[in-house]
């Protein structure tokens, strides 16, 4: 390939031969080191968080970060759910933190932004890095969040080298992206060859900024229980029709 971010498309992947070379990957990136990701048990997080099980084992602490603005039950549901799968994932309760930094904001951009990304990475993550001692950070930046970025559609809230942020030098940490060749079809065929469950491999998209980003105007904690009971309702209703994404907002 001319470019490491060149698109792999679903009917030329061998999910595999990716699984495989991605695990060498990032057992050759990590070395002997301690590794972090934060798993939101979307697809995208799910298949980094086993890649990187499957490649380095014990040195990956993987946690969930609590923002608040998850689907109802979800965190306690996605550690049950990779327990079962072998892997051990912590809770990191940082609800306070998300809701006082988008008190007031009523931008989109400027709640993923300042409300969302700057708390993840700065705040919140960097914390987590520091207490782990880790100096490599897996997540799972996609194809399309890189493109969309790119070419302004929306800021997607894990893009940076591509858009001329260094990590290292702006949070402390290395960040990896195995999974940045692929688009949501491809990941999804790639979460299947590493045996997640269906509630996982076909999960329906989930925003970066969550919940927040179903919220017209202030979000408060009121708003977002709202809009979480919508989406329960709605995900419940709508899961058989086999729709790409369906939403309350």
């Amino acid at each position: 390939m001319d470019s490491p971010f060149q698109e792999i498309p679903p009917e030329e992947l061998d999910a595999e031969q990716f699984i495989s070379d991605q695990v060498q990957a990032i057992r050759d990136a990590v070395g002997r080191r301690v590794a972090v990701n934060a798993l939101s048990g979307g697809v995208d997080s799910s298949v980094v968080t086993m890649l990187a099980h499957k490649a380095i084992g014990k040195q990956l602490r993987s946690y969930f970060i609590d923002n608040g603005l998850m689907r109802e039950g979800e965190p306690q549901r996605i550690v049950k759910w990779f327990a079962d799968l072998g892997v051990h994932v912590e809770i990191v309760d940082a609800q306070d933190k998300f809701f006082a930094a988008l008190e007031g904001l009523t931008d989109p951009e400027e709640k993923r932004e300042k409300g969302i990304t700057q708390v993840f990475y700065k705040d919140v993550f960097a914390g987590v890095v520091k207490k782990s001692r880790a100096k490599v950070l897996l997540q799972g930046t996609n194809y399309t969040d890189v493109e969309e970025t790119a070419a302004g559609v929306k800021r997607q809230h894990n893009v940076f080298e591509q858009i001329g942020i260094d990590p290292e030098k702006a949070f402390g940490y290395k960040v990896i992206e195995p999974i940045i060749q692929l688009r949501k079809p491809a990941v999804r065929a790639v979460a299947r060859a590493l045996d997640l469950p269906p509630e996982i491999s076909e999960r329906p998209p989930f925003p970066g900024p969550a919940l927040s980003a179903r919220v017209i105007g202030a979000v408060t904690r009121e708003r977002i229980a709202i809009v979480r009971k919508a989406t329960a309702i709605v995900e419940e209703e709508l899961r058989s029709t086999n729709a790409f994404q369906y939403l309350a907002i």
